[in-house]
């Protein structure tokens, strides 16, 4: 009798397994997840071809979305940079996310080369592979009779997805597409994680007193999900301290603060208001990051700084 109770929970847990596999697999491109909410500051996230091209070697970001709301996303996030002056650029990030009961963790390794193709331009190719699992644990989300507890805490299967990018960069502008799981990693039989296309463009211009203007935009296309538009612009002084505004028409709207310390070390903080019916359970999403330099500056390598 026990054992069919045990087999038959069993089941039914694979099953939410499952649908809370899709649920967060959309929801990554439902809500705004911090591959793109944040891609100014690590624009590898984006596009495999800006390895080797973030300001700063390390940067940390943890992202609380929705505050106030239980099971809301949280996010921990670390991208290292290296890049060299053969054009090689290297990256690797890890992420923490979870969604309510489902927790993914992921690793990813971009490489992308530079090419000089003009005096004051570059092509960027970048590729990338992504090894991940999310995780399900039941247990203080919903109340069963706990025969066996070590069935409510559930491991997905590993996926590993492929992505492509390449960018044209200048010092006052750069433009970009990328191609995101290009393989479709099999979740579960006939569930597949949602491929995405993205167009990114920038543009700095170089205002009196040392100021500085940068502009930017990226559109987001998924499988069986709505378009997602991000438009930025962003205010520095002497590369000392900048203010900023994002707008997501469909999703969210916020400010942005970046103070730079030293040369080595840069703080940022991201407030977001969101623009949806989520208004009317909480009206705020965090996000808090720090950069810093473990090695000396190739300053020979010219690389234009339009991200933050």
């Amino acid at each position: 009798m026990n054992t069919h109770r045990i087999t038959y929970k069993k089941l039914l847990l694979t099953e939410v397994l499952v649908v809370l596999f899709i649920l967060t697999a959309s929801t990554l491109f439902g809500q705004q997840h911090p591959s793109l909410d944040n891609y100014l500051f690590t624009p590898v996230a984006v596009s495999p071809a800006h390895a080797g091209m973030q300001d700063q070697h390390v940067v940390s970001i943890v992202d609380a979305q929705w505050v106030g709301l239980k099971g809301a996303p949280r996010t921990g996030m670390i991208s290292m940079d290296y890049r060299n002056l053969r054009g090689l650029g290297l990256n690797l990030t890890l992420i923490n996310d979870q969604i309510g009961p489902a927790v993914t963790q992921h690793a990813a390794v971009s490489g992308a080369y530079h090419l000089q193709i003009g005096e004051n331009a570059k092509l960027s190719t970048g590729l990338r592979v992504t090894l991940g699992r999310t995780s399900v644990d039941l247990v203080d989300e919903t109340y069963y009779d706990l025969v066996d507890p070590k069935i409510y805490d559930l491991q997905g299967p590993l996926m590993a997805n492929v992505d492509i990018g390449s960018t044209f960069n200048t010092p006052t502008y750069y433009a970009g597409v990328s191609f995101k799981n290009v393989n479709r990693a099999e979740l579960y039989d006939n569930n597949y994680t949602a491929q995405v296309l993205q167009v990114f463009g920038g543009h700095r211009l170089d205002l009196k007193g040392q100021w500085s203007l940068r502009t930017s935009f990226l559109a987001s296309a998924a499988t069986n999900s709505p378009a997602d538009l991000n438009f930025h612009a962003f205010v520095e002084h002497q590369e000392k301290w900048g203010l900023g505004a994002h707008y997501s028409p469909a999703d969210e709207m916020g400010v942005l603060l970046r103070l730079n310390p030293s040369r080595d070390w840069h703080v940022f903080y991201q407030y977001n208001y969101p623009l949806t019916d989520l208004v009317y359970l909480t009206q705020r999403s965090h996000v808090i990051g720090l950069s810093f330099n473990v090695a000396p500056r190739i300053d020979s390598f010219t690389s234009p700084r339009l991200f933050l």
